[in-house]
């Protein structure tokens, strides 16, 4: 708007031409077809190409660690329900055998299901935070805070715990299954030093993985100590910055 003598003169900026797409990238397969049309709404994300998508940082770093336990758990997942379906049906609980049997059985299905929910924790988990990750210029901080919380934390703690837990039970289970498959031929004999050696290969496990978590939460506990002194004097010293009487200085 401008005035001119004594007349005020409003002047409009031009409409914005819509962009259109190239004539050449048109094509007959952009509008939803009427099948998919009936599903649920969905939308992707937005796609930007950010240089900062294809630098290492540390969720990438963490998240990599896990993608090898979903793939140990596949495997493990695919094992598991292949032993369960090797069983016998005509389970006997009244003799000893019976009752080996069906404990296996009963083991191989707890391993089944730790693996199973294991593999659909991580595999949420990766899917949603690599998503994240990319979703613009604050892809980072919000794919921290999906990270970081209390939820997420607790499925994927429980579904790592879970996993390793299940080695243990996969070794016994397999001593039970061990024992039938002996006692079906009668050299009940031969399955008794194989599955000492399983057993005490079982308790193996189960000391290892104890014996790392519990190095682990001491360095970790460690370095939270060193570094806590560092972080108390930096958070002083710009205490007093923000304190003063000039304020920030830079």
């Amino acid at each position: 708007a401008f005035l001119v003598g004594d007349t005020h003169i409003v002047q409009h900026a031009p409409p914005i031409p819509k962009m259109h797409k190239p004539a050449m990238m048109c094509s007959e397969h952009d509008a939803l077809s009427g099948p998919l049309a009936a599903l649920p709404r969905s939308e992707s994300m937005d796609v930007n190409n950010d240089p900062r998508f294809f630098s290492n940082n540390v969720i990438a770093k963490r998240l990599a660690a896990f993608q090898t336990i979903c793939v140990v758990a596949s495997l493990m997942v695919g094992q598991s329900v292949k032993q369960m379906f090797l069983l016998e049906k005509n389970i006997d609980i009244t003799t000893v055998d019976g009752v080996v049997q069906y404990t296996g059985f009963c083991l191989m299905c707890i391993v089944f299901l730790l693996d199973l929910t294991t593999v659909i924790v991580l595999i949420q988990q990766l899917f949603m935070t690599f998503r994240l990750l990319t979703v613009g210029p604050t892809g980072f901080e919000i794919a921290k805070s999906y990270y970081l919380n209390p939820n997420i934390v607790t499925m994927r703690h429980m579904a790592v715990k879970g996993f390793f837990f299940s080695l243990p039970l996969f070794i016994v289970s397999s001593v039970c299954m061990l024992w039938t498959t002996f006692s079906a031929s009668g050299s009940q004999m031969l399955a008794i030093p194989v599955m000492v050696v399983f057993v005490l290969m079982a308790f193996l496990l189960w000391f290892i993985n104890a014996k790392h978590a519990s190095i682990f939460k001491e360095r970790y506990s460690l370095a939270k100590i060193h570094e806590e002194p560092l972080i108390n004097h930096v958070e002083s010293f710009s205490s007093r910055s923000r304190g003063g009487w000039f304020g920030l200085d830079v």
